[in-house]
Protein backbone atom coordinates (compact mmCIF):
# COMPACT_ATOMS: atom_id res chain seq x y z
CA UNK A 1 0.00 0.00 0.00
CA UNK A 2 1.50 3.49 -0.85
CA UNK A 3 1.88 6.39 1.35
CA UNK A 4 -0.34 8.48 -0.34
CA UNK A 5 -3.34 5.74 0.49
CA UNK A 6 -2.52 5.74 4.18
CA UNK A 7 -2.62 9.20 4.83
CA UNK A 8 -5.73 9.02 3.01
CA UNK A 9 -6.65 6.46 5.66
CA UNK A 10 -6.42 9.42 8.13
CA UNK A 11 -7.80 12.32 5.98
CA UNK A 12 -4.26 13.52 5.57
CA UNK A 13 -2.13 14.27 1.89
CA UNK A 14 1.49 15.23 1.23
CA UNK A 15 0.14 19.20 0.26
CA UNK A 16 3.81 19.42 -1.24
CA UNK A 17 7.83 18.95 -1.91
CA UNK A 18 10.98 20.85 -1.21
CA UNK A 19 14.52 19.27 -1.01
CA UNK A 20 16.58 20.83 2.23
CA UNK A 21 19.17 23.31 1.70
CA UNK A 22 22.37 22.42 2.67
CA UNK A 23 22.38 25.05 5.55
CA UNK A 24 19.17 23.73 6.58
CA UNK A 25 20.77 20.27 6.68
CA UNK A 26 23.10 22.01 9.29
CA UNK A 27 21.23 24.14 11.10
CA UNK A 28 18.64 21.40 12.56
CA UNK A 29 21.16 18.39 12.58
CA UNK A 30 19.39 16.39 9.86
CA UNK A 31 20.33 13.22 8.09
CA UNK A 32 22.07 13.85 4.57
CA UNK A 33 21.12 11.05 3.19
CA UNK A 34 17.23 12.22 3.78
CA UNK A 35 17.20 15.68 1.79
CA UNK A 36 13.11 15.64 0.77
CA UNK A 37 11.06 17.18 3.01
CA UNK A 38 6.99 15.79 2.18
CA UNK A 39 4.81 18.36 4.21
CA UNK A 40 2.13 16.60 5.36
CA UNK A 41 -1.57 17.89 6.36
CA UNK A 42 -5.07 18.49 6.20
CA UNK A 43 -7.45 20.52 3.65
CA UNK A 44 -10.72 22.10 5.13
CA UNK A 45 -11.56 19.75 7.81
CA UNK A 46 -10.28 15.63 6.28
CA UNK A 47 -8.82 15.01 8.78
CA UNK A 48 -11.17 15.85 11.72
CA UNK A 49 -13.26 12.69 11.55
CA UNK A 50 -10.26 10.32 12.11
CA UNK A 51 -8.95 12.82 14.50
CA UNK A 52 -12.20 13.35 16.69
CA UNK A 53 -13.05 9.38 16.92
CA UNK A 54 -9.30 8.59 18.18
CA UNK A 55 -8.16 7.63 21.67
CA UNK A 56 -5.87 10.67 21.69
CA UNK A 57 -9.03 13.34 21.14
CA UNK A 58 -11.29 11.56 23.78
CA UNK A 59 -8.30 10.85 26.87
CA UNK A 60 -8.51 14.63 28.36
CA UNK A 61 -4.88 14.38 28.48
CA UNK A 62 -2.84 17.40 27.08
CA UNK A 63 -2.31 18.54 22.77
CA UNK A 64 -4.37 15.88 21.89
CA UNK A 65 -4.18 16.89 18.23
CA UNK A 66 -0.13 17.31 18.46
CA UNK A 67 -0.36 13.23 19.94
CA UNK A 68 -2.37 12.11 17.36
CA UNK A 69 -0.50 13.71 14.71
CA UNK A 70 3.37 11.73 15.87
CA UNK A 71 1.23 8.76 16.17
CA UNK A 72 0.57 8.90 12.81
CA UNK A 73 3.50 10.29 11.94
CA UNK A 74 5.63 7.89 13.24
CA UNK A 75 4.02 4.72 12.25
CA UNK A 76 3.84 5.66 8.74
CA UNK A 77 7.68 6.84 8.66
CA UNK A 78 8.40 3.31 10.22
CA UNK A 79 6.24 1.64 7.45
CA UNK A 80 8.20 3.16 4.97
CA UNK A 81 11.66 3.70 5.93
CA UNK A 82 11.22 7.65 6.55
CA UNK A 83 12.02 10.04 9.35
CA UNK A 84 9.04 12.43 10.85
CA UNK A 85 9.62 15.71 12.02
CA UNK A 86 7.00 18.03 13.80
CA UNK A 87 5.91 21.65 13.55
CA UNK A 88 5.49 21.82 17.13
CA UNK A 89 9.02 20.26 18.19
CA UNK A 90 11.49 23.01 19.15
CA UNK A 91 13.67 25.48 20.19
CA UNK A 92 15.05 25.13 17.47
CA UNK A 93 12.12 25.13 15.89
CA UNK A 94 11.75 23.28 12.08
CA UNK A 95 10.94 26.47 9.33
CA UNK A 96 7.64 24.69 8.32
CA UNK A 97 6.19 27.84 6.86
CA UNK A 98 9.73 28.47 4.66
CA UNK A 99 9.27 25.09 3.55
CA UNK A 100 5.23 26.04 2.22
CA UNK A 101 6.50 28.96 0.29
CA UNK A 102 8.51 26.74 -1.53
CA UNK A 103 6.81 23.57 -2.00
CA UNK A 104 3.23 25.07 -2.50
CA UNK A 105 3.62 28.83 -3.19
CA UNK A 106 1.93 30.16 0.24
CA UNK A 107 2.01 33.36 0.61
CA UNK A 108 1.66 35.46 4.36
CA UNK A 109 -2.49 36.46 4.85
CA UNK A 110 -2.85 40.03 6.80
CA UNK A 111 -4.12 37.50 9.53
CA UNK A 112 -0.23 35.96 9.82
CA UNK A 113 -1.73 32.67 8.43
CA UNK A 114 -0.01 31.20 5.54
CA UNK A 115 -3.20 31.55 2.20
CA UNK A 116 -3.19 29.00 -0.17
CA UNK A 117 -4.07 29.90 -3.68
CA UNK A 118 -6.91 27.26 -3.61
CA UNK A 119 -7.10 26.79 -0.08
CA UNK A 120 -7.08 29.76 1.35
CA UNK A 121 -7.04 29.57 5.09
CA UNK A 122 -8.53 26.52 5.56
CA UNK A 123 -5.32 24.14 5.82
CA UNK A 124 -2.76 23.27 8.20
CA UNK A 125 0.22 21.39 8.39
CA UNK A 126 0.61 18.65 10.86
CA UNK A 127 3.90 16.86 10.65
CA UNK A 128 7.05 16.29 7.56
CA UNK A 129 8.17 12.90 6.33
CA UNK A 130 12.19 13.02 5.30
CA UNK A 131 13.25 10.80 2.82
CA UNK A 132 16.00 9.78 0.33
CA UNK A 133 13.60 10.76 -2.58
CA UNK A 134 10.07 12.13 -2.95
CA UNK A 135 8.62 13.44 -6.24
CA UNK A 136 8.48 17.35 -6.42
CA UNK A 137 6.10 18.99 -8.69
CA UNK A 138 7.16 22.29 -9.91
CA UNK A 139 5.95 25.52 -8.21
CA UNK A 140 5.33 28.84 -9.58
CA UNK A 141 5.07 31.36 -6.18
CA UNK A 142 2.30 33.98 -7.48
CA UNK A 143 1.34 37.00 -6.17
CA UNK A 144 -0.55 36.48 -2.80
CA UNK A 145 -4.38 36.61 -3.39
CA UNK A 146 -5.02 38.82 -0.40
CA UNK A 147 -3.82 41.92 -2.30
CA UNK A 148 -6.21 41.37 -5.09
CA UNK A 149 -9.45 40.78 -2.25
CA UNK A 150 -11.73 43.84 -2.04
CA UNK A 151 -11.41 45.36 1.45
CA UNK A 152 -9.92 42.75 3.12
CA UNK A 153 -12.79 42.11 5.61
CA UNK A 154 -10.45 40.13 7.83
CA UNK A 155 -8.98 43.21 9.15
CA UNK A 156 -12.22 44.52 9.86
CA UNK A 157 -14.21 41.60 11.36
CA UNK A 158 -12.48 40.78 14.41
CA UNK A 159 -14.38 42.46 17.56
CA UNK A 160 -11.57 43.47 19.52
CA UNK A 161 -9.64 44.43 16.54
CA UNK A 162 -6.95 42.02 17.32
CA UNK A 163 -5.14 41.98 13.64
CA UNK A 164 -4.02 45.51 12.14
CA UNK A 165 -2.29 44.03 8.77
CA UNK A 166 0.96 44.05 10.51
CA UNK A 167 0.61 42.21 13.75
CA UNK A 168 -1.55 39.85 16.05
CA UNK A 169 -1.96 40.93 19.61
CA UNK A 170 -2.73 37.36 20.99
CA UNK A 171 -2.94 38.76 24.59
CA UNK A 172 -6.36 41.10 23.10
CA UNK A 173 -7.94 38.35 21.71
CA UNK A 174 -8.06 35.61 24.54
CA UNK A 175 -8.89 38.27 26.78
CA UNK A 176 -11.63 38.90 24.78
CA UNK A 177 -12.55 35.45 25.02
CA UNK A 178 -11.79 34.61 28.41
CA UNK A 179 -14.32 37.93 29.24
CA UNK A 180 -17.04 37.02 26.77
CA UNK A 181 -17.72 33.39 27.23
CA UNK A 182 -21.02 33.69 24.86
CA UNK A 183 -18.79 35.78 22.07
CA UNK A 184 -20.04 33.71 18.73
CA UNK A 185 -16.28 32.79 18.20
CA UNK A 186 -16.56 29.92 21.31
CA UNK A 187 -18.73 28.30 18.79
CA UNK A 188 -17.40 29.09 15.51
CA UNK A 189 -14.04 29.72 15.73
CA UNK A 190 -12.01 33.03 15.03
CA UNK A 191 -14.38 35.42 13.36
CA UNK A 192 -11.82 37.38 11.32
CA UNK A 193 -10.49 33.87 9.91
CA UNK A 194 -13.99 33.38 8.39
CA UNK A 195 -14.30 36.95 7.03
CA UNK A 196 -12.04 35.40 4.32
CA UNK A 197 -13.84 34.73 1.09
CA UNK A 198 -11.21 32.49 -0.65
CA UNK A 199 -12.14 28.83 -0.51
CA UNK A 200 -15.14 29.42 1.78
CA UNK A 201 -16.34 25.59 0.96
CA UNK A 202 -13.23 24.55 2.69
CA UNK A 203 -14.11 26.22 6.34
CA UNK A 204 -13.56 24.03 9.30
CA UNK A 205 -16.56 22.47 10.74
CA UNK A 206 -17.97 24.34 13.85
CA UNK A 207 -16.33 21.88 15.99
CA UNK A 208 -13.24 22.07 14.91
CA UNK A 209 -13.39 25.60 14.72
CA UNK A 210 -14.30 25.11 18.73
CA UNK A 211 -11.60 22.82 19.06
CA UNK A 212 -8.78 25.34 17.38
CA UNK A 213 -10.35 28.19 19.98
CA UNK A 214 -10.08 25.97 22.81
CA UNK A 215 -6.56 24.45 22.21
CA UNK A 216 -5.37 28.79 21.86
CA UNK A 217 -7.19 29.52 24.78
CA UNK A 218 -5.56 26.52 26.38
CA UNK A 219 -1.84 28.00 25.41
CA UNK A 220 -2.94 31.58 26.50
CA UNK A 221 -3.65 31.49 30.10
Amino acid sequence: MNLDRRLRDHGLFVRGVTRLAGDEIDAYGLAADRPWVALVGNIGSSYWSAFSAADEYRDGAADPLDRWSRRIAETLAAEFALQAIFPFEGPPYYPFQRWARRAEGLAQSPLGIMIHPEHGLWHSYRFALLGSEFAAASVETGASPCLACAGQPCLDTCPVAAFDGNGYDAARCAGHLRQTPAAECHAHGCLARLACPLASRLRYRPEQGAFHLRAFLDAHP
